[in-house]
């Protein structure tokens, strides 16, 4: 499973679902919460770019859609945008502000699936990256997360990975993330929210694991798509696990 490449005629459908409620708004280093997606989204589409481009031109090889909520949920690509129209249009620039109604942006990532899944048969399972930085306010979102992971294309279920932006989620500090080789149990964490969070993130394939790791990291086999999100070099590492499908 998950050995589908990416191509023109089957694109990777990535979502990506933002936290963008007011505590996102809080520092983070030299930025902020939200800055620090927003840096991390640029530095994304990026490498998607490098790794579509053919003759000179960028390849149609990635799908994305963008919802970021909080009190409401925005859709900020109005719909399933490919990668050179992305381009013309700009990547957006996130802000944030309001309650974590968590339950609500799931709601519509299911939505947005239920359309359009049977686009996707032929092409990689799609994968939903999910950025918060703390409890949700509303309703528990496990039931919408649970039937998205069930939804299947020919490749496999739909992955959902999810980025925790808070300190002290790890029993053991990493001295150096470089050689980090993921989260395998729910024991290596700390924090009770990230243990729920974990819970809820798919297991890593194994072409993804291999993929990242040509960049220089040391994830180890079993590792889940949960990563602390606790500074730019970890948010901009989970994002590019988000594009790490194979590539023909």
């Amino acid at each position: 499973m998950y050995t589908q490449p990416a191509t023109a005629l089957t694109p990777a459908l990535i979502i990506y679902l933002i936290d963008a409620s007011d505590s996102m708004n809080e520092p983070c280093g030299s930025t902020t919460r939200i800055g620090m997606v927003n840096n991390a989204l640029r530095a994304t589409i990026k490498d998607m770019v490098r790794r579509s481009m053919r003759d000179g031109s960028v390849q149609r090889r990635y799908k994305l859609a963008i919802f970021a909520y909080s009190t409401k949920v925005i859709d900020v690509l109005d719909g399933i945008r490919d990668l050179p129209e992305l381009l013309k249009m700009g990547v957006p620039e996130l802000s944030a502000g309001g309650v974590t109604d968590t339950a609500a942006g799931f709601a519509k990532v299911e939505e947005l699936l239920g359309h359009h899944l049977s686009f996707f048969e032929h092409s990689p399972a799609p994968l939903v990256c999910h950025l918060t930085d703390g409890y949700f306010t509303t309703a528990d979102p496990s039931p919408w997360i649970r039937r998205i992971q069930a939804m299947r294309v020919n490749d496999g279920a739909v992955l959902v990975e999810n980025v925790y932006a808070a300190d002290g989620l790890l029993r053991k500090p990493v001295q150096n993330w470089q050689q980090w080789g993921g989260v395998l149990r729910g024991g290596d964490i700390e924090n009770d929210y990230a243990r729920f969070l974990y819970s809820l993130s798919s297991p890593m394939p194994e072409s993804y694991r291999n993929n990242i790791n040509n960049y220089g990291y040391h994830i180890q086999p079993g590792a889940a798509l949960f990563f602390p999100g606790t500074n730019d070099d970890l948010v901009r590492l989970a994002f590019a696990i988000s594009a790490a499908t194979q590539l023909k």
